[in-house]
């Protein structure tokens, strides 16, 4: 998993049944840089997705037409202090 998949991930993982848009993803991984577009977060989620099956997490994101992505998953947290 790459610097940028991981971040996206755990962007995810933070806000676990949220919609989130491109913008918005953007701005939580990396800022906005004049160079990264919206469609490089369609590649991540696309990358993620795809490594993700392999290791049996299908159907993971969801596509939310005109709003942006979702973790479709149900995120637990441990507590470490047990």
């Amino acid at each position: 998993m790459t610097g940028a998949e991981f971040d996206l991930l755990l962007t995810f993982l933070e806000r676990p049944g949220r919609v989130l848009s491109r913008d918005q993803l953007l701005d939580l991984t990396r800022g906005r840089d004049g160079d990264v577009l919206e469609k490089s977060i369609d590649v991540l989620i696309s990358r993620l997705r795809r490594k993700l099956a392999e290791n049996g997490a299908n159907h993971i994101f969801k596509t939310v037409r005109n709003g942006g992505y979702q973790l479709a998953a149900k995120v637990t947290y441990l507590d470490q202090h047990s």
